[in-house]
């Protein structure tokens, strides 16, 4: 008998099924069982009684089994109902085709060839579910960089009050020849001017913190004042900022 699957996929069964039956002189009257699959294989002969064991040898399945409950068929309202039921509990609905009512062994015996061919359906899910779990993972996904959501979130005159202050962090890691506060001090000011538009000039705000001499210093502090004008949206100041700025560069500093 071939498992034919009113609801669900024979190549990814659930491992819960209602399988049903059709009476064969009266195919409106239908009668339905439940197959379950442990999720835990388990060999059920070691819970045989020793002194059964060998009259049950053989007789005890081995490996993932389907087990029918009932293991005769009995009636039911409807097929849908039956649908309904499997829906609501999201199972597997398997077709099972006519059976006569009239010799329960002929419906033991097809309730559980039925079974017998959705275990073999599972144990191949199952298979192919543990090469999936053996696979090796994926990397994790990154975790969001916090201080770059915390300066997201800041306004501009926030985020150029940080990059005064690591300016003057800057200024003294130049004059003492810190080259690692230097470095560290520069990409946390870059990290910070990614968050300000191109007007900001970053790039010569950090020229000036690194020129070592006193046109150096000038130079910084009329950058960093041009930083919060801006942020300030104190436009008419820009223009004598400015000025001073490329006044100063042209005396050579």
């Amino acid at each position: 008998m071939r498992a034919s699957f009113a609801r669900g996929d024979s190549s990814a069964p659930r491992g819960h099924a209602l399988v049903f039956f059709r009476e064969t002189l009266e195919p409106a009257r239908v009668r339905a069982s439940y197959l379950v699959i442990a999720p835990i294989e388990m060999d059920l002969a070691k819970y045989v009684p020793p002194m059964f064991a060998a009259q049950l040898s053989g007789l005890v399945p081995t490996g993932p089994t389907a087990l029918p409950l009932p293991p005769v068929p009995e009636p039911v309202e409807s097929l849908a109902w039956l649908q309904r039921l499997a829906e609501a509990r999201d199972d597997d609905l398997l077709d099972g085709g006519s059976i006569d009512p009239a010799n329960p062994q002929q419906m033991m015996m097809a309730t559980s060839e039925l079974a017998g061919e959705y275990a073999s359906l599972w144990s191949e899910r199952a298979a192919r579910l543990v090469e999936e779990m053996s696979a090796p993972q994926a990397e994790p996904a990154a975790l969001p960089d916090v201080e770059e959501l915390l300066l997201s979130v800041m306004s501009d005159q926030e985020k150029v009050s940080r990059l005064a202050k690591l300016a003057g962090t800057l200024r003294y890691a130049v004059e003492v020849a810190d080259e690692r506060l230097a470095a560290e001090t520069v990409a946390e000011m870059e990290r910070v001017g990614r968050q300000l538009p191109a007007s900001y000039r970053l790039d010569d705000l950090l020229a000036a913190a690194r020129r070592p001499d006193a046109s150096g210093s000038r130079l910084l502090e009329l950058y960093v004042e041009r930083c919060y004008k801006l942020a300030a949206e104190s436009y008419d100041e820009l223009e004598r900022l400015d000025r001073a700025i490329a006044e100063l560069g042209r005396s050579g500093g």
